[in-house]
């Protein structure tokens, strides 16, 4: 059996019921795109290009594989947002009225573009579900806070009455954010700068403004309570304040739930966004040596980029389901990250399927009556 090309039909044929508005030739590129990139471990047109024709996907030839990929790429008519939220509509519901972490940073693309990236938060990694290309240097032509709301609006309608909780480094931490935030329901969870100044309520009564600098000065030191932020834009807010042993500095967090130990944990969870952005970058997906530097090509890729990475996730989520992983990865310390494990459960699926429905669970869509269903169970 032509494992390969069994797995192409079943994916060609998701991709056609999952997105009905969009043309056939765009619907077909787009899942040829996004195989060859899960298959290749690459974001390089040429390496994705590559590994199509290796494993017998397209019988054409390498060169014109990697032109047709091109012409997607570059195809304007493409809206995708459009597409995007075709996928995510199908996606989001598994997490419907859950308790969810999403986490909202900024990620330059060598010199060429900064990705406003919006994830959330599951197991390693966190997970694509908004994000808007601009400029790295030039002026943008929308204002940071207007995007940031858009990307927030654009998950919202599929997440039913979940509880979700922002995330943000201090780049990001403002009374905007917290703004936003509130308007929409959302908890937040940010770090801000310690030049900050801000009023504690201790004794019954607010203290004077002072630095961050002044409440936490050396290791070992810690501060949780009710604080007035900012003189200007002033917000009553909650402070979870700690300089532990192992860090360089104090972790200034703000939030407008209880302060204490949890919140600091959340935060901490936090740091996986860079480990998402490595897998992406030279250590996985290796998204510079793509050499894009129109930005809305740049977009066309982040939709096959993105699409691969959840399906290698759940891929990833089955594998460790079924006790697998050590069959990829070390038992006594995790030396691979699940967008890698995903992608050798999946080849190693192929290498040994013999039949067609070994296939059908590789894919990330099942369909259950008339409707098609995303699962991700670690």
């Amino acid at each position: 059996m032509d494992a390969s090309g069994v797995l192409w039909e079943k994916w060609q044929e998701q991709v056609k019921h999952l997105l009905p508005e969009i043309h056939g030739h765009q619907k077909k590129s787009l899942a040829l795109l996004v195989l060859g990139i899960v298959l290749s471990g690459s974001a390089v047109l040429q390496r994705v290009a590559e590994s199509l024709f290796l494993e017998g996907i397209s019988a054409a030839k390498m060169t014109s594989i990697e032109r047709r990929l091109a012409r997607f790429v570059a195809n304007e008519r493409i809206v995708v947002s459009k597409v995007w939220q075709g996928f995510m509509a199908q996606i989001l519901p598994y997490w419907r009225d859950g308790k969810l972490l999403f986490v909202l940073d900024c990620t330059p693309v060598d010199e060429r573009a900064c990705i406003v990236y919006l994830g959330l938060l599951q197991q390693s990694r966190v997970l694509p579900v908004a994000w808007c290309v601009m400029p790295a240097h030039e002026k943008w032509d929308q204002g940071q806070w207007q995007i940031v709301g858009r990307l927030l609006d654009s998950v919202r309608p599929y997440l039913g009455a979940a509880d979700c909780t922002l995330l943000a480094d201090r780049g990001l931490a403002c009374f905007a954010l917290v703004q936003l935030c509130r308007s929409r329901q959302w908890h937040y969870l940010l770090r801000v700068c310690k030049e900050h100044t801000c009023r504690r309520w201790m004794r019954g009564k607010w203290s004077a403004w002072t630095a961050f600098s002044h409440l936490i000065r050396q290791q070992g030191q810690q501060w949780f309570g009710r604080i007035l932020l900012w003189q200007e834009d002033t917000i009553d807010t909650q402070i979870s304040a700690v300089w532990e042993p192992a860090q360089q500095e104090a972790w200034l967090l703000i939030s407008d739930q209880p302060a204490g130990w949890r919140r600091v944990r959340e935060y901490a969870w936090r740091m996986r966004v860079e480990s998402t952005f490595q897998d992406s970058k030279s250590r996985g997906w290796n998204l510079e040596a793509s050499l894009i530097a129109d930005r809305s090509r740049l977009d066309h890729l982040l939709l096959g980029l993105f699409l691969a990475m959840w399906w290698v996730t759940h891929l990833a989520a089955s594998c460790i389901h079924q006790g697998q992983r050590e069959r990829f990865d070390r038992h006594d310390r995790r030396d691979k990250g699940i967008f890698r494990v995903g992608r050798l459960w999946l080849l190693d699926i192929l290498r040994r399927a013999k039949t067609g429905a070994a296939l059908t669970w590789c894919l990330p869509f099942h369909k259950k009556g008339t409707t098609w269903r995303f699962a991700l169970r670690f």
